[in-house]
């Protein structure tokens, strides 16, 4: 009996048109393999039924946006720093790690009544490690895989590059919009 994968390669590209912009194919086609291979490890059905983060904000705030949000901003912000700075960055790098930061949020979220509600797996790994992994087992850059390791305050470890920093706050910068507009409050140390 044959399986039909809940997304092809082109759904993917679809769903993230950022990741058009990196220019390794093979790194492009990585990322967009780690994509389906964790839909199909997930209870979900689509990529586009995730929420960001179902008990924090509301269902029908979506991880494809969250994840659209922090790449285009991630972008934004090494462009910025760049040219006013001087301050170079690998872009292919900062949108790939941008775009799988939290990749692993299929597996740490499942569906429910109310949109989604947080795993077993969500409960005992922490969050940001399976991405990291995926992204290991398909042998891509190491920066890549601490990018993702530390974007979360849930990691012992710092960012350690100019594209893990930018990923580590733009994520959080993204996150804290989106709690203000939905009434979640800010825990933000002094």
């Amino acid at each position: 009996m044959s399986h039909t994968p809940k997304a092809s390669a082109e759904e993917i590209l679809e769903t993230f048109p950022e990741l058009r912009d990196i220019g390794d194919e093979e790194l492009r086609a990585s990322v967009v393999e780690i994509w389906r291979e964790v839909l199909e490890e997930s209870g979900w059905e689509a990529v586009s039924q995730v929420p960001k983060h179902p008990y924090k904000v509301p269902a029908t705030v979506t991880l494809v946006d969250h994840t659209r949000s922090v790449t285009q901003m991630a972008v934004a912000v090494a462009e910025v720093a760049e040219r006013v700075q001087g301050i170079a960055f690998d872009r292919d790098l900062l949108i790939a790690a941008a775009n799988l930061h939290d990749v692993s949020k299929l597996l740490e979220f499942e569906p429910s009544q109310s949109g989604g509600r947080a795993s077993r797996f969500g409960h005992l790994v922490q969050h940001g490690f399976f991405g990291a992994h995926k992204m290991w087992e398909k042998g891509l850059p190491l920066e890549m895989v601490h990018n993702v390791i530390v974007h979360t305050t849930t990691s012992r470890y710092l960012p350690q590059t100019w594209e893990a920093v930018i990923v580590h706050y733009v994520d959080y910068l993204d996150s804290d919009a989106l709690n203000l507009v939905h009434g979640v409050p800010l825990n933000i140390k002094k």
